[in-house]
């Protein structure tokens, strides 16, 4: 073989490779911080009127673009999280309005594409950190000591570290992929929730979003040289309102105001984590909520809790913490809107959706589009430039067009 020829081979796969490289590292990152409960009036960039302060909400909007007409799929938890991430709207779920039980089997099949199975396809190391709440099992799991699946894992996340329902669920431990997390060896049969004698330690009901934020740190810091896609779900400002001890008496408006300004905090965490891993250029950062927020405390609300720190009464305030910030304070927890958390008003579905990506979405902007969980899907398929495959996402529209200060035609 000619070796002029031979050259002009090794030097076109050079190239090609190169440019496989250099597309590679182009991807950006992408972590959509999904919080619970949280509406319009409790970020102080969405209502003005708030005695709440939001610093690091508020910054991260300052850089990015503000959704004025954001909603969220269902007025409850698990119907809106089915939407993000299969890109249909919950009506085609067997939820359809309902919230799921630590019972309830994996509301998403398995064989689905899914918004972190395509992420997966993409090149991305895939993390779920937090509220689950999308059942598990291809029926009720019979042996909680045993293999928890089907789960996150099998629907396109490379990494789990869940709560089955939410902090208030009384399961005092996480599901690590497959399985509960700190459960003793000598545990081998479980047909339900744990005890603290079957556990090696417990999960502590005010630490649990610092543990949530720190753990997505960690993976992001571990995969720091690939793209990654992080779905963080808090579990502020769902019942119980247990803020960490530091953040207690912070705010104007009570435990709520308090718990708010931990939830603002690890939002700016992060963030600062990104710069500090120079990664914020080229990362994608969304924000927003389930669902409005709540207008009081549900039934068992601060009766049973696993506190590390109990002082401030802390305990006796959560069991009243949503309605005390209404009817002492004044706060409206979804600004003007009418209506709350589970109901067919505006105030049910109408949520923050704040997206940054610097250079690529206007600083500053503001866009009266409107917007659903739903359509995350589609949308950053469009912003990697990537085709969703036609069965996939069949509510999820594509506005990334938007994003980049474009129109949608």
């Amino acid at each position: 073989m000619n070796t002029r020829f031979l050259k002009a081979i090794v030097i076109l796969l050079i190239v090609f490779f190169t440019r496989l490289d250099a597309k590679e590292a182009e991807k950006p990152n992408v972590v959509f911080v999904l919080v619970d409960d949280v509406g319009t009036g409790d970020i102080k960039c969405y209502y003005q009127k708030t005695k709440v302060t939001t610093p690091n909400i508020d910054k991260l909007a300052s850089e990015g673009m503000r959704f004025t007409q954001a909603y969220a799929p269902g007025a409850v938890c698990s119907p809106s999280r089915y939407a993000l991430l299969t890109g249909a709207y919950p009506c085609r779920g067997p939820l359809r309005d309902k919230p799921a039980r630590y019972y309830t089997p994996l509301t998403i099949s398995p064989d689905q594409m899914t918004w972190p199975r395509f992420m997966k396809q993409q090149g991305y190391r895939t993390a779920h950190i937090g509220k689950w709440h999308l059942g598990f099992g291809k029926e009720t799991i019979a042996n909680w000591a045993g293999e928890i699946k089907p789960g996150a894992n099998d629907i396109g996340f490379d990494y789990h570290l869940g709560l089955p329902t939410n902090h208030n669920d009384g399961w005092k431990t996480y599901v690590e992929n497959h399985r509960l997390l700190w459960l003793k060896d000598s545990v081998t049969e479980l047909a339900g929730k744990p005890t603290h004698e079957q556990l090696m330690q417990i999960r502590y009901d005010d630490e649990v979003d610092s543990t949530l934020t720190g753990k997505a740190i960690e993976f992001m810091k571990e995969n720091r040289d690939e793209p990654f896609f992080v779905y963080l779900a808090l579990v502020a400002t769902h019942t119980h309102i247990t803020p960490a001890v530091q953040f207690r008496g912070t705010s104007e408006i009570g435990q709520l105001g308090d718990y708010i300004n931990e939830l603002d905090y690890h939002v700016g965490e992060i963030s600062d984590a990104l710069d500090d891993l120079g990664l914020a250029d080229n990362t994608i950062l969304v924000f927003s909520s389930d669902n409005g927020g709540q207008r009081n405390d549900v039934r068992n609300a601060g009766k049973v809790l696993n506190l590390r720190d109990a002082s401030q009464d802390v305990q006796e305030k959560a069991k009243s913490a949503k309605t005390d910030a209404r009817t002492k304070f004044g706060h409206k927890t979804n600004g003007d809107f009418r209506g709350y958390k589970g109901s067919n008003y505006e105030g049910g579905f109408r949520v923050p959706f704040i997206v940054r990506w610097p250079g690529k979405v206007p600083a500053g902007s503001e866009s009266d589009q409107m917007i659903t969980l739903a359509d995350v899907f589609a949308t950053t398929a469009g912003l990697l430039g990537e085709q969703m495959p036609e069965s996939a996402g069949g509510d999820s529209f594509d506005l990334s067009p938007v994003l980049r200060g474009e129109e949608v035609k």
